[in-house]
Order: C-alpha cells, then structure tokens, then sequence
C-alpha cells in the first residue's frame, strides 16, 4: 500500500498533460500484461492438444491435403 500511496503523490503533483502520459503507461503495462498472459495460455493450450502425438511423425500424407471438387 505504500507503493500506492508514494504513487498517487507523484501523479497528484504532475501537470495534466503528464498525467494523461502515466494514465497512457499503465494501459500499455496492462495490456502487455494480458497479452502475455494469453500467450502463455496459448503455448499451454497447444502443448495439451499436442501432448501424446510426440512419437507420430507422419499424421498425414501430402495427398490427405489434396482437395477434391
């Protein structure tokens, strides 16, 4: 909470316009943040689908990819 308090000191006694440049900060770490949290999640999801194929190297051949009309 100290953190905290120390902070909103600092921004009270910024002028406005670096206020919107801290407000503009936090939005960037948050996002960044989020991105990095789903990219973890991402790379968990596909190591769980993947998880039991490691020893199939050929799952399809290149005529299974060939399209038919």
């Amino acid at each position: 909470m100290e953190t905290q308090n120390r902070l909103e000191e600092l921004v009270r006694n910024l002028p406005e316009d670096l206020r919107a440049e801290v407000y503009d900060f936090v939005r960037f770490l948050l996002q960044r943040e989020l991105w990095e949290e789903n990219r973890r999640w991402n790379q968990f999801s596909l190591c769980q689908a993947l998880r039991g194929l490691e020893g199939e190297e050929e799952l399809c051949t290149e005529a299974d990819l060939k399209v038919r009309w």
